[in-house]
């Protein structure tokens, strides 16, 4: 049982967590390439690209041999970064949290509205740049949307890869109330290549262990 294969079964917002040790790369194009085989283009994805953790991923993926030409046509929504991969359809400024708030929802609406009537992943990387620039009003704010998003949009499935190591630099707090948040934690281990589940709300998920 693969992390596509957890996420999808439930179609339910899921933290992944890793360390600056881990591939992400191989962990995300396999997730992302499984989902679109899976759907066969019934689901709407849009990557949320939060400075440039898209085309470094993408890199260590290509570096393992792995096909990502796929992704220039997935939707992309890039946060700050200067490099362009996918089809980038908007982009947020860096910016103080109730500015960057107010840019980044009005994007992400539009781009679900598109896809209205199919099922929704929005996949989220780097998260933890930005965490690490907001004071700490910012970041629990943020934090508090992240969750309000999760159960008010209860159609779009988060997926959201967290560097816990950066977090926890952000904030002790900043971690724990993440975990809160979601219905589902991952953790990446074997430097990318395998998971736990490390809590669900659906019993018969916990503890389950995989290849990515």
């Amino acid at each position: 049982m693969g992390i596509a294969e957890v996420v999808m079964s439930r179609k339910t917002s899921t933290l992944i967590e890793h360390t600056s040790e881990d591939i992400v790369g191989y962990a995300f194009v396999r997730f992302l390439k499984e989902v679109m085989e899976r759907y066969n283009g019934s689901m709407n994805i849009v990557v949320t690209d939060f400075v440039d953790a898209l085309p470094v991923y993408l890199y260590q993926a290509e570096l393992l041999g792995l096909d990502v030409d796929f992704v220039n046509n997935i939707s992309v929504i890039k946060v700050g970064g200067k490099i362009n991969v996918g089809n980038v359809l908007y982009k947020v400024p860096i910016a103080p949290y109730p500015v960057y708030k107010t840019r980044y929802e009005d994007a992400l609406s539009k781009i679900v509205e598109s896809g209205e009537g199919r099922v929704q992943l929005n996949l989220q990387l780097g998260i933890e740049m930005v965490m690490n620039l907001f004071n700490r009003k910012e970041l629990i704010e943020q934090i508090h949307d992240i969750g309000r998003h999760i159960i008010q949009n209860k159609d779009i499935v988060n997926v959201v890869f967290v560097n816990v190591e950066a977090v926890e630099k952000a904030s002790p707090e900043a971690l724990p109330l993440l975990r809160v948040m979601f219905p589902m934690v991952l953790q990446l281990t074997g430097e990318g290549e395998t998971f736990t589940v490390r809590k669900s709300v659906f019993p018969r998920l916990r503890g389950i262990r995989g290849e990515v």
